[in-house]
């Protein structure tokens, strides 16, 4: 799902943004990076069990800015996520629930956006 995700939405973001597969260690960079966090798979959305054959594969989308200066980084990293919402919702199979801003560990402002996408089970032999 996390190659999918970056071919998908490379085209519909800033051609200047670097994609992470994963956020074991956040990387120093001299661009917004979008971190792909692939975390759950579960039978039911909002509440709403999914059909038989079909699971919501949950999914967070991280993004950061490598600004050091706190005022600046907050309005550009809050800038970055209005364009992954943007981006998000311009798909009609991915969908994104919720977004909250917070400090990675290492230092960067951060939105973790929580995101998922119907995926079919079943297999044809």
């Amino acid at each position: 799902i996390r190659t999918d995700l970056e071919t998908r939405l490379t085209p519909l973001l800033p051609s200047g943004w670097k994609f992470e597969p994963t956020i074991d260690g956040t990387i120093k960079a001299s661009a917004p990076v979008l971190y792909i966090e692939f975390t759950a798979f579960e039978p039911r959305v909002q509440n709403n069990n999914l059909a038989r054959g079909q699971v919501a594969a949950r999914f967070n989308l991280i993004i950061t800015d490598p600004k050091t200066d706190t005022k600046k980084a907050e309005d550009a990293v809050d800038e970055h996520v209005r364009r992954l919402i943007g981006a998000i919702d311009s798909m009609d199979d991915i969908y994104w629930d919720t977004a909250e801003k917070k400090r990675l560990p290492d230092g960067p402002l951060a939105w973790t956006v929580n995101t998922f996408a119907i995926a079919d089970t079943t297999t044809e032999e």
